[in-house]
């Protein structure tokens, strides 16, 4: 077959062999590093609130909306390092 994709009634997508022998599905590590890439990102609210109510107690509310700033965005960024080493 000549072609690599054969659309059928343009809603299915067909692979040859030889496709679907060149496509790399990842591995386990990947997986999980893209499963908990999205969960650091998906709590990074939660642990920023969590840190700016502890710095809050601890300093004054500007230290308290400093840590929990600084606190998502580590958790964000820690996130997005996993899912684009996950998605390379």
């Amino acid at each position: 077959m000549t072609g690599t994709l054969v659309l059928n009634n343009s809603s299915f997508v067909e692979l040859t062999n030889e496709d679907m022998m060149l496509v790399d599905g990842g591995s386990l590590g990947k997986a999980l590093a893209a499963t908990a890439g999205a969960v650091c990102i998906g709590i990074a609210p939660v642990v920023g609130v969590i840190a700016g109510m502890g710095g809050s107690v601890v300093g004054t509310p500007v230290v308290g909306v400093a840590a929990g700033v600084a606190a998502g965005a580590g958790m964000v960024a820690a996130g997005s390092n996993m899912l684009d080493w996950a998605t390379r």
